[in-house]
């Protein structure tokens, strides 16, 4: 038991999702103008949540921008917010770059504190490591890794320091995605999903430092739709087999790069299996960064069928409208039950019920109480709102598994279980088929 001290939060990557800070013409997406994790810790620190705030990044140079973005979007913005003006961050502002800064903020903190990870995709694990070593709580952005192999390390490595480590898929904290998961079990055995998630050509402005080296589209967004649907679906579906293929031509061009080829979008197709009569089931996940800028940053929708009925969701369109005089964007459907980022009529900050909020928030409460010795890791699995890294190794198999079919012309991939153990279990392995 770690007793009743309230925790310390550390922040590890300084970009867009974390503090707003995008160092392209286009700037922040107009979904989060100012961030959305160093935002949610403020406030939670105004409300007597978490205690000490860090922050840390591979580039120290770029952090009194940070400091001024998260000052101007959220301090002054904002009533009681000050204390994000002193965020310690790491490294020193004359640093040009150092991978393993991050290492610096972990001194800081104490067993049982919270760490977020918004980093590039194929850097997660060596800081998740890292921080779990350090006997801290995690919440990793979404995917957790890019393989399987390191995702079951991930689950060891927790289970070794007692911590819990966590997906960060906001999306379960959507009302309308959480009454479709709670509905589920009335639909019957898992038949069909399918999903679609794009956003704007400018988005690649944001990633293009890494997009097509060290991850793409479908790690990106369709791990969102890949989670809900497992999330849905429960432990009595499994999925089996992965195809993905990809278009290409448009991001290439975009960028104007020829050292690497870029997918503009990318289709999964799963083949799924229920374990109470052995039937099968199809998941369908499309994922694009060609879009053109429209009235919503992100068009996502999904359709769900089970054996004995349907649900479908399209969370564009939320049946919100606004119209400006404002050419950068005179028509938007609105969604701030994602995030609302407008102040209420008293100054404060009102967005507590926002689902990009309340993923952060929950994390911080259930490891608080994790630490109080009042619930266990166990606790947090069947509670089933939080994606554990536990629960969530099928999603990064899929993942990983499109990833290898597409470096393959296409081939099938089998994700392999244990035929020992329990149907409910996540696999161990891919194979090319």
């Amino acid at each position: 038991k770690m007793g009743k001290r309230v925790v310390n939060a550390l922040m590890v990557g300084a970009g867009e999702y974390t503090t707003g800070s995008v160092f392209t013409a286009a700037g922040a997406a107009p979904d989060k103008p100012a961030g959305v994790v160093a935002i949610t810790f403020t406030d939670l620190k105004r409300r007597g949540r978490i205690n000490d705030m860090y922050l840390a990044d591979a580039v120290g140079t770029r952090m009194p921008a940070v400091r001024d973005t998260m000052r101007t979007k959220i301090a002054e913005k904002y009533k009681g917010m000050e204390s994000v003006n002193a965020i310690k961050t790491f490294p020193n502002d004359d640093v040009a770059f150092d991978a393993e800064a991050y290492k610096l903020a972990i001194a800081q903190c104490s067993p049982g504190d919270v760490v977020t990870i918004f980093t590039p995709d194929d850097t997660h694990f060596d800081i998740a490591k890292a921080c779990m070593e350090a006997k801290l709580h995690v919440l990793v952005a979404k995917p957790a890794v890019k393989t399987l192999d390191k995702h079951l390390e991930l689950i060891q490595v927790a289970k070794e320091n007692n911590v819990l480590c966590c997906v960060e898929y906001h999306k379960r904290f959507d009302p309308l995605y959480t009454d479709a998961r709670d509905r589920g079990d009335s639909l019957g055995p898992f038949s069909f999903f399918n999903a679609t998630m794009t956003q704007p050509k400018a988005q690649l402005d944001t990633f293009k430092n890494w997009a097509g080296k060290s991850s793409d589209i479908s790690y990106y967004l369709n791990s969102h739709h890949i989670d809900i649907c497992a999330w849905i679906a429960g432990k009595s579906s499994r999925p089996t087999k992965v195809t993905a293929f990809a278009a290409m031509g448009a991001a290439n061009k975009y960028l104007n790069v020829s050292d690497r080829k870029i997918e503009d979008t990318i289709t999964l197709t799963t083949e799924w299996e229920n374990k109470v009569d052995g039937s099968k089931g199809i998941g369908i996940y499309t994922a694009s960064w060609i879009a053109p800028k429209s009235d919503s940053h992100t068009q996502q929708n999904f359709h769900y069928c089970g054996q004995n009925g349907e649900i479908r969701v399209n969370q564009a369109r939320r049946g919100y409208e606004m119209a400006m005089d404002d050419e950068q964007r005179p028509f938007a459907n609105l969604n701030p039950l994602y995030m609302k980022y407008t102040p209420g009529k008293d100054g404060y900050f009102s967005g507590q019920n926002g689902y990009g909020y309340r993923s952060i928030e929950r994390f911080v409460e259930v490891c608080q109480q994790m630490n109080d010795g009042k619930i266990t890791k166990e606790d947090v699995e069947n509670m089933g709102d939080l994606a554990t890294i536990e629960s969530s190794a099928r999603v990064t198999a899929i993942l990983e598994a499109g990833r290898l079919s597409l470096d393959n012309s296409s081939r099938g991939v089998e994700l392999v279980y244990d035929k020992s153990a329990p149907f409910e279990s996540e696999p161990t392995a891919l194979r090319l088929f």
